[in-house]
């Protein structure tokens, strides 16, 4: 027998039972499985079908209602690992995040769900071939665009949207294709572009990165702990290392605090982590709190696109007039008078920087896209 190396987890039971649910969601365990599964719904996350899954692991007889609902879920996270494997094959240095490697790391049986499939490329041109692989693939009927200023860069991101097997009851499918990892949080932690080489690794720091957006929730503490307790985990030091590197000390340190208070997912490893995490989360904050008290001149992202040197994401509002672009078409923003156009492969829309956008620019917008359409010769 070899001695294991040092700071590895040993090797522990599923801690996944409808007990660790109860308690985690404040139910009383006296109560049904159904007061359970609807507290399950009253949360983020899709947690109603991991709740049902253990449940029928340990022999709860479920209806028709549940049964379906798992099978699509099941449907769901399958189509995204299938997907996941596609870009992978096709597109040289994508990364998809999260999603499926965390539901590898799940007990046999057990149903990690999954609502969207997170995946980073690597610049441009990965971004358009990626794209037009799930528009290959997939029936997308809804795309969105957003673009930002970062150093020399313009990022992207591209969401692509499809209906469930049942539009009424589930969200759509929803793929989320970056040229960034992280996005960070403006004023508080910029975009780090490049993942971790690390599977493993990555995965935790996107989870991490999602306290910028909401509370942490059950689920995220059971990838934690089922990742930490899994085989070919980095050592907590080398975890801890990464998240100062990446500026998320603070937010692992409050997903590892969120484990530990969860006493039946107890880890040796979360041990570890939340230690090693203390000193590198203090200076993270002593800095931010550094940057808020002397604020200077907001940074500038000097990038190609001079619309984008605010600083600012720019979201596009689709216009629907003339022909959608075929995947093949490069990518163009036309300043105009009354706003930034963008002409790319998903279709063309006006950029705005807010929800409310004023109908007569909506309407110059319009006018100004059928003028460069007659330019270029295309069809009115």
């Amino acid at each position: 027998m070899t001695d294991s190396p040092p700071d590895s987890p040993p090797a522990a039971p599923s801690p996944l039972t409808v007990d660790l649910f109860y308690g985690a969601l404040g139910v009383d365990p006296q109560e049904p499985l159904r007061d359970l599964v609807r507290a399950a719904r009253s949360l983020r996350g899709h947690l109603a079908p991991l709740v049902l899954s253990v449940a029928a692991g340990q022999g709860a007889v479920l209806g028709s209602g549940a049964r379906d609902e798992l099978r699509r879920m099941r449907v769901r996270v399958d189509d995204y690992r299938e997907l996941a494997a596609l870009l992978a094959a096709d597109v040289p240095g994508v990364r998809v995040l999260k999603g499926p490697s965390l539901a590898a790391r799940y007990p046999s049986g057990v149903l990690r769900p999954s609502g969207d499939l997170d995946a980073y490329v690597p610049d441009e041109a990965a971004l358009w071939r990626a794209v037009a692989t799930v528009l290959r693939t997939r029936p997308v009927s809804d795309v969105g665009v957003t673009v930002l200023g970062s150093g020399a860069h313009v990022h992207w991101v591209v969401v692509l949207r499809w209906p469930s097997q049942d539009p009424v009851l589930d969200p759509d499918h929803r793929v989320e294709l970056v040229t960034f990892a992280y996005p960070g949080e403006p004023d508080v932690v910029p975009v780090r572009a490049e993942p971790p080489r690390d599977q493993v690794t990555s995965d935790l720091l996107a989870i991490a990165e999602e306290a910028f957006q909401r509370p942490f929730s059950v689920k995220d503490a059971l990838d934690l702990a089922l990742t930490l307790n899994s085989p070919g985990c980095p050592p907590p030091k080398v975890l801890a290392e990464a998240a100062e590197r990446y500026r998320l000390a603070p937010e692992l340190l409050r997903l590892s605090e969120a484990l530990h208070r969860a006493r039946a997912l107890s880890s040796a490893a979360n041990d570890r982590l939340l230690a090693l995490l203390r000193d590198p989360a203090a200076r993270e904050m002593a800095e931010r709190h550094a940057r808020e008290a002397t604020p200077g001149e907001a940074e500038r992202a000097w990038t190609r696109e001079p619309c984008l040197n605010g600083g600012r994401a720019l979201h596009g509002l689709r216009l629907p007039a003339g022909p959608t672009p075929g995947p093949d078409t490069g990518v163009r923003f036309h300043a105009f008078a009354d706003g930034v156009l963008l002409l790319c492969p998903v279709g063309d829309f006006l950029m705005v920087g807010t929800e409310l956008v004023d109908p007569a620019s909506y309407e110059a917008a319009l006018v100004e896209l059928r003028r460069l359409r007659a330019l270029d010769g295309a069809r009115p």
